[in-house]
């Protein structure tokens, strides 16, 4: 009897319990206020959102984004890896934040709490791995609170990403917590989501915004509305078909139209951005069971970011870029790279990764999306040369991998860029930028300052303008440059393709202006790994209106493996005008004030810290037919036509370049054709170091220069030549010879004495030839 009392006296107390529990759920509104609840008419699909496509599917199973339950015994196993224990201590302590997920009230305008939102998502997580029903049925009340008191009215264009990140949270406790949650608090669930999304920028369930640039291809569509769609689909398919539907019919073509390039055309700052957005829509797809929904050359996107890194911390500017704020001095980190070397099992980018102490920003996201056992390498294995190809075109050359402001690296970019995508994207195809212990030649502009940011006069007129890069000029007065209906200061420079307006479909991309230049030939060696040269060239005559006939650009970066001047970056222009008395104006941006003497133009950068300079030796025009001026100093450091467009960083602290002033190298005559070449050599700025002489070496269809032991050589017409060249190279000692602008085909090198005679193989995409010999008199002859 005693038994039986004991039995039933501890059943009741179970039965109290479960009351209890059931009193404490039933205390908590599981559905959601009317007045936040918009009525949604979806309208048929079409083919932008992959009407008739065969689309993936999501498993019929609960939990499914991103993680199955098949993954549960490996998330538990990779928590006890020494990478992820950060992460796992941020899950469980926002696991027992103590918050019952509603919002203060106190302002009016936006209320949004992170620490709220990782605690739902900690306590859904506790539910998914280890069936925890208590931190399950919190996780679930949660968000049905956060979703009555949320406030989300400021006015603030980029509003959509807390939006969108409510309903990614909601998303996950709805898939996490299916079986928490009953039908009808599904349907409440799914009706805010769906309300939520009318409010972003896309205007669900309309999709209005562009599928190539923009905020549309960012987390809107490829990872807020996915997860709601992945989330709901057994019981609102349409969600999910439309938004896959347009990820697999648009956006998903002109990511890997792209990826072939190895370069994101949203540039250093904004690239970045958007990029981690593209990796989450590839892992959320991967975790449903469908790997590899991209080109696998999504992977090789960030190594244009670790090229163009330099030994300061700092990247290249590429577009638009607002990291400038970033306090001077630190290092500028690459989120993205986490996720890419994970999932592509990329040991470099693994080593960046780990190096710049990125695992554990995000707990959640981290845990379940990195893979820790990937191995990390040092960059330093990488070569010195990365090419990047159509649909960019472009090139970055280093001397070596050495960090800190004090370094003996030399990097130098050069830019064709095939295609302009707008939106982030300048209108700078034939650019180059060139660091030696300090940015020496830079691009201009502000992006986030005190007279404002994207759209004001200072980004139209200057910022985003062909002026404010290290390109051509060729200023025709009656030329009209429009941005939509705006009309913008003539500066000379290259068109914005369709007015400025971003493409929606791979399809304009292809066949509405976009494209503006060819890559017509690159090529490093002799070595692959430590290159002697870098060469690229392009036709960039589509950059601009058809004020050009023709404009051809050619680079070569010259890694002469000395101390005291490492290398040399050769440009050589072929120009030709529709006008000869349209100005041609050849642009150097520097930091600090140039210095000009003769046909030489020298640049230091010895503030903040840095230590270098550059001497620019103008060889075409001759130097009778050369106007050397320069444009800047305070008050006219973003000049266009005489007028200035002011901007100023709007705290002190910032890794702003601060450029303030620009060379300009113009020919005196007016002709139709000009011949532009520029010699630029890096050394220390304290003085100890003299230049090398720079000489002028011409045949009748060539032209080049001798800088120290090397020789370098170009077409004068700028095309590729076929007939014998007559070589004559004088002083002593071993020179290396670069002949580019060669037709395909044997070419043989002999010198008049029979001392050497040699082939060298012209290939399709180098179009050059590269030996050394010493002085004396040489024919080079196509077999």
């Amino acid at each position: 009897m005693k038994v039986f009392v004991r039995i039933l006296m501890k059943m009741l107390l179970v039965v109290l319990f479960v009351m209890a529990s059931i009193k404490v759920y039933s205390q908590v509104n599981r559905q959601i206020d009317a007045s936040r609840l918009v009525e949604i008419d979806n309208p048929p699909l079409t083919a932008r959102e992959g009407k008739g496509l065969n689309i993936p599917l999501p498993p019929p199973e609960h939990p499914r984004l991103f993680l199955r339950k098949t993954d549960i015994p490996a998330i538990k196993a990779k928590m006890n890896h020494h990478l992820l224990k950060e992460c796992c201590d941020k899950i469980y302590k926002s696991a027992g934040y103590e918050t019952d997920g509603k919002l203060i009230q106190e302002n009016t305008e936006y209320n949004l709490d992170n620490r709220v939102l990782n605690a739902i998502e900690a306590r859904a997580f506790m539910y998914a791995l280890n069936g925890d029903r208590t931190k399950g049925n919190e996780a679930v009340d949660m968000v049905f609170n956060l979703n009555n008191t949320v406030i989300l009215e400021r006015a603030n264009h980029d509003l959509f990403r807390s939006i969108g990140r409510v309903i990614l949270t909601t998303a996950i406790v709805y898939d996490w917590c299916y079986d928490l949650i009953s039908e009808g608090e599904k349907k409440s669930l799914i009706a805010v989501m769906e309300s939520l999304g009318t409010r972003m920028e896309i205007k669900w369930p309309y999709l209005v915004q562009n599928s190539v640039t923009g905020h549309g291809v960012e987390e809107q569509i490829s990872r807020d509305m996915l997860s709601c769609g992945i989330a709901v689909y057994d019981e609102k398919p349409e969600i999910y078909k439309r938004v896959a539907g347009r990820i697999f019919a648009e956006i998903i073509p002109a990511r890997n139209f792209n990826y072939q390039s190895g370069h994101h055309h949203q540039g250093s700052a904004y690239g970045p951005f958007r990029f981690i957005r593209e990796i989450y829509t590839t892992l959320i797809f991967d975790r449903m069971g469908y790997p590899n929904i991209t080109d696998k050359l999504q992977g090789k996107i960030p190594y244009y970011w670790l090229y163009s890194r330099r030994p300061d911390g700092q990247l290249f500017r590429d577009g638009d870029v607002g990291t400038e704020q970033i306090p001077s001095g630190k290092y500028w980190d690459l989120p993205p790279i986490l996720y890419a070397a994970s999932y592509y099992n990329d040991p470099v980018l693994m080593g960046e990764a780990v190096k710049e102490k990125l695992i554990g920003r995000d707990p959640l996201f981290d845990l379940l999306l990195t893979a820790p056992d990937v191995p990390a390498e040092d960059i330093s294995s990488l070569p010195l040369t990365r090419y990047f190809p159509s649909p960019f075109g472009g090139m970055v050359a280093r001397t070596n991998w050495n960090e800190g402001p004090d370094a003996d690296a030399v990097v130098a970019e050069m830019k064709i860029a095939e295609y302009n995508f707008v939106n982030h994207q300048h209108l700078d195809a034939g650019s180059f930028q060139i660091y030696y212990k300090g940015p020496l030649a830079v691009e201009s502009g502000i992006y986030y300052g005190t007279e404002g940011r994207y759209g004001c006069e200072h980004f139209t007129h200057y910022y985003q303008r062909t002026i404010a890069h290290n390109c051509l000029l060729v200023y025709n007065p009656e030329e009209k440059f429009l941005r939509g209906k705006q009309i913008l200061n003539n500066d000379g420079g290259q068109r914005l393709p369709a007015l400025g307006k971003e493409p929606a479909t791979l399809d304009a991309v292809l066949n509405d202006g976009y494209k503006t230049a060819d890559v017509q030939a690159h090529a490093f060696g002799p070595d692959s790994v430590k290159p002697e040269y870098s060469y690229l060239k392009g036709d960039i005559t589509q950059a601009y209106t058809d004020k050009v006939k023709s404009h051809k650009r050619s680079f070569v970066f010259l890694n002469l493996n000395r101390s005291d001047i490492p290398a040399v970056l050769v440009v050589f222009d072929h120009v030709t005008v529709s006008d000869k008395n349209f100005k041609k104006t050849w642009l150097l941006h520097s930091v600090q004030e140039p210095m000009f003497k003769g046909n030489t133009c020298e640049i230091v950068r010895n503030k903040k810290g840095y230590n270098g300079k550059l001497v620019n030796t103008t060889l075409f025009p001759l130097a009778e037919n050369l106007h050397l001026t320069k444009v800047g100093g305070e008050g006219n450091e973003y000049s266009v036509n005489g007028i200035n467009y002011p901007q100023r960083f709007v705290q002190e602290d910032n890794s702003g370049e601060g450029t303030a002033w620009r060379t300009e190298i113009s020919p005196k005559k007016s002709t139709e054709t000009d011949i532009f070449l520029n010699v630029m050599q890096v050394m220390d700025s304290n003085g100890k170091v003299q230049p090398l002489f720079v000489d002028r070496v011409e045949t009748d269809r060539f032209v080049g220069a001798n800088i120290g032991d090397r020789i370098v050589l170009f077409s004068k017409a700028g095309k590729e030549e076929t007939g014998s060249i007559q070589l004559k190279i004088k002083g002593k000692g071993m020179f290396k010879v670069l002949v580019s602008d060669l037709a395909k085909g044997v070419w043989n090198i002999s010198s008049s004495g029979k001392k050497y005679n040699f082939t060298n193989t012209v290939k399709d995409d180098n179009h050059l030839i590269y030996f050394e010999v010493s002085a004396g008199e040489y024919s080079i002859t196509r077999e």
